[in-house]
């Protein structure tokens, strides 16, 4: 088969003869894989690598935002058969080590994920463990269903946060992530502002059901978002930005006694002031990928109409052309992109 294969620091090769999955056992399932979404984390391994993906388990076929149909199921594998649609769980938990039985899949120190640890989805076919299969309703277009696992990260983090209907919750960076994570807070009960300086980004924003939205450039945004919390300060922050200066930024939005979740990636290292913290009593929590349940409950939004994907898909390319149109183009001229899927 064809695959997108990482090697190294900018090491990515089309691979025209890569080996076909085979099941290793009667629980697995073999896709064939409709679309791969690329994400920043897959340029920054390819930039930046191996960061995530350990030199041991290189060469390793990139990719882990997937979504396919079932080809070939172990005979073990019930809960599946052919021809269903599915999205990948793409984090295979441990289920044993201290943090998975203390409730903390997230932070599982034996973690394997699709695209750095294990075979992703760039490529034709993919071998994955059955029960990290959840199917997806029949009436959803493929190309959405490779948005599920951004989906989880929101997910993840608004689980983690402890979100009630009512609260005022403001989300800092409205890129893929972010503008998912005010779609799930929306079904989640929340008043939600969105802080961008990007207009598209805060247009979509309030398309997806944002009750405010504020561009980052407004030198009165600080009043304005007291005002539109009650004067108070907003009771959680999600800062999904990835920017050096937007963790400071969301801590000053939370209010005495939030909470700011940080979710975004850091490629450069922030500068904190931590009084901000200590004299107003705000909690600070990381929250990064999804642990078990996220996914299902992605999955159950996107079914139930509650999520919309669509206006987050930029473009869709082939293997062929995913290093010149899909990382260079997200890493030279990333303007009005949000994900762009690779068809195989």
């Amino acid at each position: 088969m064809r695959a997108l294969v990482y090697y190294g620091n900018k090491d990515v090769r089309l691979e025209n003869e890569w080996s076909d999955p085979e099941l290793l056992n009667d629980k697995d399932a073999i896709i064939k894989v409709n679309f791969t979404s690329i994400c920043a984390t897959d340029i920054e391994e390819w930039q930046f690598g191996p960061n995530y993906i350990n030199p041991e388990d290189t060469p390793v076929v990139h990719g882990h935002e997937i979504t396919g149909e079932v080809i070939e199921v172990g005979k073990n594998s019930s809960s599946l058969k052919i021809g269903d649609k599915v999205a990948v769980n793409n984090v295979i938990h441990c289920n044993s080590c201290f943090w998975c039985l203390k409730g903390q899949g997230g932070a599982c120190i034996n973690m394997k994920v699709a695209g750095f640890h294990e075979n992703g989805g760039l490529s034709e076919f993919m071998r994955w463990p059955a029960d990290h299969l959840i199917r997806v309703s029949d009436s959803i277009p493929d190309e959405h269903g490779a948005l599920i696992e951004p989906t989880s990260v929101a997910c993840h983090a608004i689980r983690k946060s402890g979100v009630r209907p009512g609260d005022n919750v403001a989300v800092v960076g409205c890129g893929t992530v972010g503008l998912l994570t005010i779609q799930v807070l929306k079904a989640a009960g929340a008043n939600v502002s969105a802080v961008d300086i990007r207009t598209e980004s805060l247009q979509l924003a309030k398309d997806f059901g944002a009750d405010y939205v504020f561009n980052s450039s407004d030198k009165s945004i600080v009043e304005n978002m007291l005002e539109a919390s009650d004067g108070i300060g907003h009771d959680i922050v999600f800062e999904t930005a990835g920017s050096a200066e937007a963790p400071k930024i969301s801590i000053d939005y939370t209010r005495r006694g939030g909470k700011t979740i940080l979710v975004g990636i850091y490629s450069a290292q922030p500068k904190m002031d931590f009084n901000q913290i200590v004299f107003f009593e705000r909690e600070v929590i990381g929250s990064v990928g999804s642990a078990p349940g996220d996914m299902e409950a992605g999955v159950k939004l996107l079914n139930q109409g509650k999520i919309n994907p669509a206006p987050l898909i930029s473009k869709v390319i082939s293997l062929d052309n995913v290093i010149e149109e899909g990382y260079q183009k997200m890493a030279n001229d990333p303007k009005g992109i949000f994900r762009i899927l690779v068809k195989p």
